[in-house]
Order: structure tokens, then sequence, then C-alpha cells
């Protein structure tokens, strides 16, 4: 896979990020801009044909250097809309999008309508937006219902994967950390209903240990997802598998680095993190 900076897109707003950067305003100007000039190229070059898995890395290449951002889908209110913002990603936001421009790319929509069109038929439980409860919060119910209803395969059974056994509480136990819990406390019951109906679910993951043993059976634009030792959560990261040279490495938004950036093979990058205890891995289906 080719790394290289979508350098033409910075020049033309040079202005996108300063010293303390803003987010973006309330109908997305610059994402919309960003997003229609990675439409463009993407049509210019013929990405379409190409395998599902490989367009996201596509895309993901054209936002390396992405400042590293939290709380971009937030509403101090509790209202939920469904915001989408360039220029700033935390690692849930990076794949999301990284995989709903190559929906709308490969389903023939390639504009920054079709794209949240993808964000919203993903982001909520039967792509339908509600109030905040409808927003998948959880990579485990974000994975499952996505698998239900065609947008990815959870293939790690398959490669050998153990059962998970999660124990999902985070957000009903402290829904202080969520400013849309603490304008509407009446949605926390509703939040603790879904977190046992994710906790009653069947899981997989591929230990810490064996991940090396399963990176050679690794596609493009695989989605990793890390289980973390976290009490009352799931998953503590998500990246996308990206091949160089024959090792596969992890293209993401870290962190640790505060951007999007291709770090090191998967194996080595696990291994780096203490509370990482291994991998989901699902796989994106082309759109029908």
């Amino acid at each position: 896979m080719r790394r290289r900076h979508f350098l033409g897109l910075l020049c033309a707003v040079p202005l996108l990020w300063s010293q303390q950067r803003q987010r973006d305003d309330a109908e997305g100007t610059i994402t919309h801009f960003i997003v229609s000039r990675m439409m463009r190229k993407a049509l210019a070059e013929g990405w379409a044909a190409l395998p599902i898995g490989v367009v996201m890395c596509r895309f993901g290449e054209l936002l390396l250097g992405t400042l590293y951002d939290v709380g971009t889908l937030e509403s101090p209110t509790g209202e939920e809309l469904c915001r989408v913002d360039f220029t700033g990603m935390d690692c849930f936001t990076f794949v999301e999008a990284t995989l709903c421009l190559a929906r709308a790319l490969k389903s023939g929509k390639p504009t920054f309508e079709g794209f949240l069109e993808q964000v919203r038929w993903t982001r909520y439980r039967n792509g339908q937006l509600g109030d905040y409860s409808s927003r998948l919060h959880y990579t485990a119910d974000w994975l499952s219902d996505n698998e239900r209803r065609g947008v990815l395969r959870n293939i790690t059974r398959e490669l050998g994967g153990e059962p998970l056994v999660l124990s999902v509480s985070y957000m009903s136990q402290n829904p202080q950390h969520y400013p849309a819990l603490r304008a509407r406390p009446e949605l926390v019951p509703i939040i603790a209903a879904i977190e046992h109906q994710i906790n009653a679910r069947q899981h997989w993951y591929i230990p810490r240990s064996t991940v090396g043993t399963i990176t050679a059976l690794l596609q493009p634009g695989d989605i990793l997802a890390f289980t973390t030792n976290r009490r009352g959560l799931d998953y503590g990261h998500l990246g996308l598998a990206y091949p160089i040279e024959g090792r596969v490495h992890l293209l993401h938004a870290s962190q640790s680095a505060r951007k999007v950036l291709v770090d090191k093979p998967v194996e080595q990058y696990i291994a780096s993190v203490p509370t990482h205890t291994g991998i989901t891995v699902a796989r994106a289906l082309e759109p029908v």
C-alpha cells in the first residue's frame, strides 16, 4: 500500500489548522470541502473498481496527519445530530470515515450527502437516527448491528478466535462523563438495558499472545478492534489493517501521536499497550 499525504487538499485550505485548532462549524463547511475533494480524487483515479478494504485504506491515506481529537460528535444539550468533523478525529471516527467514504463511492453516491447517508446508516441502531441512545456507542454493539445489516462481517472466529465475555457498564455507571446523559438522565436506564443486551451476546477475539499468528490472513482495510481489560468497557481502540512489504501495520488515529498515522506492525503495536488484551477483526462488505 502507498503512503502519501493529501498535499493538494491541505494547500487548498491553508487556514484549516492553526496553533489552536477550532472545530468545524455546525454546517460542516470545512468537512464538506474535504470530502468533496477526496471524492473527486477517488473518481478521477477509478477507486470504485477496487475492493472496498483497499478503498478504505486509500481514503485513510488521504487523512494522514489529521489531528487527533475526541468529543466531536457530542452536544452539551443532549441533542443527537449526525455530526462529522474532518478537522479532528478519534480512532472510531477515523474508521467510520474511511468505511463510509468507501461505501458512498462504491454505492454510486460520491458526494458529501452520500457520505452522510452512510454515516447515518452505520452509526445508528438499525440505521435510524433518534435520540442519544440510538447511537451505537459501544464498539461491540456497532460491530453486531452492522454485521446484522450486511455492512461488515466479523471474521474473528474464522481466524481461530476464542469466546470473549463482555460485561459493559461504563456509560450507565458513569453518566457524569457524557454531556447528553447529564442533560437527559432519563436515557441512562435505556443505555443500561442496551448494555445488558450486549453482554448477553456471543463475542470473539484473538488473544494478544496469538495475534502474530493471524496477521498474514488479514486483508487491507480489515477493521481491527482492540479488546481492553478496563472495567466496564469492551474495546479500547480501533484501526485498519495496512499491509506494507509483507507486514500488516496499523493505520489509525493515534492518541499518543495526536494524529492519524501508519504505526508499527499490528503484533508489535498490541504488545506495546498493556491494556489491550487482543483483537476482534471485521471485514467490510461490498455495498449492494
